[in-house]
């Protein structure tokens, strides 16, 4: 009979040993009036590329000149830093932009245990990243680290009338003492 009370004492709680599945989290709905994207960029004329001569067609994957912070085609850039090489590229080597107007020579080498490892041989800074271009910033209103929002203050959107009509949270409030009638 012993055994019969050790079971009964453990049976409405859980084995702390077992792991618990994970709980599922709750998707959240799609709803276009709350998740609005910021306006597209205005449609405006770039000019000619500085280096081709040829119009920007796309602005998003320009690059800024390295003297005049005007937009570059890609393409412009790629083919001039081809040209400007005194250094020919191994067969296995390839001219690659790495980023944040940097490119490089690179190379794919398989290092330990056989494993493929991306070297690059060779910098090239392009653009200079401590200036802030214009033409940059107006791609990504709502996104650009260097956008500023510019809100209206509240005396603006309302009269002071309207103001003195809003509930107030602090401590010189009658709102806070409100009771659940």
């Amino acid at each position: 009979m012993g055994k019969r009370g050790n079971r009964s004492r453990n049976r409405g709680q859980q084995n702390q040993n077992r792991p618990r599945p994970p709980k599922k989290k709750k998707a959240i709905p799609f709803d276009p009036e709350k998740h609005l994207l910021p306006p597209a960029p205005p449609e405006r004329e770039y000019g000619a590329c500085p280096l081709s001569g040829e119009e920007i067609d796309d602005i998003v994957n320009a690059i800024a000149h390295p003297q005049t912070g005007a937009p570059v085609r890609f393409e412009s850039v790629i083919q001039s830093l081809r040209d400007q090489e005194s250094e020919e590229l191994a067969e296995d080597e390839r001219l690659a932009y790495l980023g944040r107007g940097n490119f490089g020579i690179v190379k794919i080498e398989k290092k330990g245990r056989n494993r493929p490892e991306l070297v690059v041989r060779k910098y090239f800074h392009y653009e200079d990243t401590h200036d802030k271009q214009r033409w940059r910033r107006e791609l990504a209103p709502g996104i650009s680290r260097d956008y500023i929002p510019n809100p209206q203050p509240l005396a603006d959107l309302y009269s002071p009338e309207e103001l003195a009509a809003f509930p107030r949270f602090d401590a010189t409030s009658s709102a806070v003492n409100i009771s659940r009638s």
